[in-house]
């Protein structure tokens, strides 16, 4: 029996992988195809994918990666990382037909595994390649890891490239309709459309932020975009220091929109970010977008420091005048009072908070305590002490309307307040 030398065992068995490469490339489209229908058939967002040309394209993504595994097989090497730069290009189109990364990734491993069977198939048919086959499976793991390794990050890049590219789509449109310019384009009709917004549609404008200007705007955008998505969809865009959204609302007005966004604001609000929404009244179409918007700001700054949802439509008259105010209000306060209220307003706002209090329970006492959580006796020495500083009467509504708008105009921030259903204008000491 003749010997074999180490040099002429592992050249032989070089020729076997070697030729069990080209035994797996004869097969490669026969098992980019079963790996596709696998894929399509086991993976719901591929199953019920809309788009027709999925699977065809899922195939070619598994001939190119298996063409890969071949390559490397072929010349006994691991595989390298820039040959899978072409998977970005599969992982954008997965990103564009709402494949889930989880389930992207679910659909390689799948893949992966089918090209292991087809090899085991392959040694079942042709036995003396067996020792090629074993050989042949640290290829495939690596292939497996630098072709996972790259799909991922190429699908979280691509994915990211799209928001960021969608962000500016936003912006762009939002800007376009604040500015009275409706989009004649056809690509920015087209955002219109993906919005939710037709020709007759009626629409309501939304300006908010957080209510000390701190927090990460997009975080607060994204959750607002989601919510109106839940329903007549909407365009949400971060503009300046401020979020701005715009919504096609139905005949029936805005409160399922506001029913969307209300709980959205709660959860933030209990993870402790709070946010201050306002919301225009409806406008007949897209060409009111300004006028909604100069009405949105109004509703915020309306109840400025008041986390949550705030209406246009649920300001009283009086909320809405003030709001409206501008600086020849502000010099006709008086300067004692507008001395109070700055000397309060840059301390801790201890007396204006127990003010707003005041005018919420009907200028009583009592319940004026209860609201803010202390002694009877410490908000009558409050009330006396508003009085001592400003010279109005407590006791008298006029007066205590006057130190409200004087507040109102100079502390917005610390004013935020709400009429009680019924004013008794009394100075009470009853509960």
């Amino acid at each position: 029996m003749k010997l074999v030398s180490p040099r002429e065992s592992i050249e032989r068995e070089r020729e076997a992988v070697h030729t069990f490469a080209i035994k797996i490339e004869e097969s490669l489209q026969v098992i980019s195809d079963r790996a596709a229908s696998r894929v399509c058939e086991q993976v719901p967002s591929y199953r019920n994918n809309a788009d027709s040309t999925l699977r065809e394209d899922v195939a070619a993504h598994c001939h190119y990666v298996f063409k890969t595994f071949v390559r490397s097989l072929m010349e006994q090497r691991p595989s390298r990382r820039a040959e899978f730069e072409v998977a970005a290009t599969y992982s954008m189109r997965r990103v564009t037909q709402n494949i889930p990364l989880a389930d992207f990734l679910q659909a390689f491993r799948i893949s992966q595994m089918t090209l292991w069977e087809m090899i085991l198939e392959l040694t079942a048919d042709h036995p003396e390649l067996s020792a090629a086959a074993t050989a042949s499976v640290q290829y495939v793991m690596q292939v497996i890891e630098a072709g996972s390794t790259a799909a991922a990050e190429s699908y979280i890049e691509a994915q990211q490239y799209l928001l960021a590219d969608a962000d500016r789509a936003a912006r762009d449109l939002v800007e376009d309709l604040l500015a009275g310019r409706p989009p004649a384009m056809g690509i920015r009709q087209d955002s219109l459309r993906d919005a939710g917004f037709v020709q007759s549609s009626k629409i309501v404008v939304g300006v908010g932020g957080t209510v000390d200007d701190t927090g990460d705007k997009r975080v607060i955008a994204r959750a607002l975009g989601q919510a109106a998505q839940a329903g007549a969809q909407g365009v949400v865009t971060i503009r300046g220091t401020e979020i701005v959204g715009i919504f096609p609302v139905s005949d029936q007005g805005s409160s399922s929109l506001l029913a969307r966004l209300r709980p959205v604001l709660q959860a933030m609000n209990q993870n402790g970010l709070q946010v201050s929404f306002g919301t225009s009244t409806v406008h007949e179409s897209l060409d009111d977008v300004p006028k909604a918007y100069r009405e949105a700001a109004m509703a915020r700054s309306s109840r400025y420091a008041v986390p949550g949802v705030h209406s246009l439509e649920s300001l009283s008259a009086f909320e809405y005048l003030v709001t409206r105010a501008d600086e020849t209000a502000r010099r006709l306060i008086t300067p004692r009072i507008h001395r109070f209220v700055e000397e309060d307003d840059d301390a801790d706002g201890l007396y204006i908070v127990t003010l707003v209090a005041y005018v919420e329970s009907n200028l009583n006492a009592k319940a004026t305590a209860a609201k803010i959580y202390v002694h009877s006796n410490t908000a009558y020495a409050r009330l006396d002490r508003i009085a001592e500083r400003t010279g109005k009467d407590m006791r008298n509504f006029a007066d205590v309307l006057d130190l409200l708008v004087a507040v109102r105009l100079l502390a917005p921030r610390r004013a935020s307040f709400q009429f009680p259903a019924r004013a008794s204008g009394r100075f009470t000491t009853s509960g």
